[in-house]
C-alpha cells in the first residue's frame, strides 16, 4: 500500500479549480495488480500528518479484497467518511483489475515512476 500527496499545480490533465486542494492516491496492491483510488480535500481540513492519518490503513495489510471491505465498514465511524469513501473506491477498482488483469497497461515500475514524479509526500506501508 503507497499514500501519495501531490503538487496539484504540476499534474497533467487536473482542472484548475482543484489547485485549492490537497489532493493524493492511494494505492493497494495484491499479486502485482494494482487499484487506486484519489482523495481531495479543501485546504484547512487536510491532516497535518499524512502518515498519521494513513497508518490505520495498514490494519489492511495480508487481507484479502473481500476481507479488507468487510474491516473497512466495521471501522467506518472510527476512521471518517472521506477515508472510508476512497478506500472502498481503491479496492473497487482493485478487484477490478484483478478480475481484467491482462489488461493492465501500465507495470509496477511505470506507475512508481509516474506517481512519483508527482509527489509531494509518499508513505509506504
Amino acid at each position: 500500500m503507497e499514500i501519495i500527496r501531490y503538487d496539484v499545480r504540476k499534474l497533467p490533465l487536473l482542472p484548475n479549480e482543484h489547485s485549492n486542494s490537497y489532493c493524493g492516491l492511494f494505492k493497494i496492491s495484491c499479486g502485482g495488480i494494482h487499484g487506486f483510488a484519489e482523495f481531495a480535500l479543501p485546504r484547512g481540513s487536510e491532516p497535518a500528518d499524512l502518515v498519521k492519518w494513513a497508518s490505520v490503513f495498514g490494519l489492511l495489510k495480508g487481507l484479502d479484497p473481500k476481507q479488507a471491505i468487510h474491516y473497512i465498514t466495521e471501522h467506518q465511524s472510527l476512521w471518517g467518511e472521506v477515508r472510508v469513501h476512497f478506500l472502498l473506491k481503491c479496492l473497487d477498482n482493485l478487484i477490478s483489475n484483478l478480475e481484467n488483469s491482462e489488461h493492465m497497461a501500465m507495470s509496477q515500475d511505470q506507475v512508481r515512476a509516474f506517481l512519483m514524479k508527482y509527489a509531494l509526500t509518499y508513505y509506504s506501508f
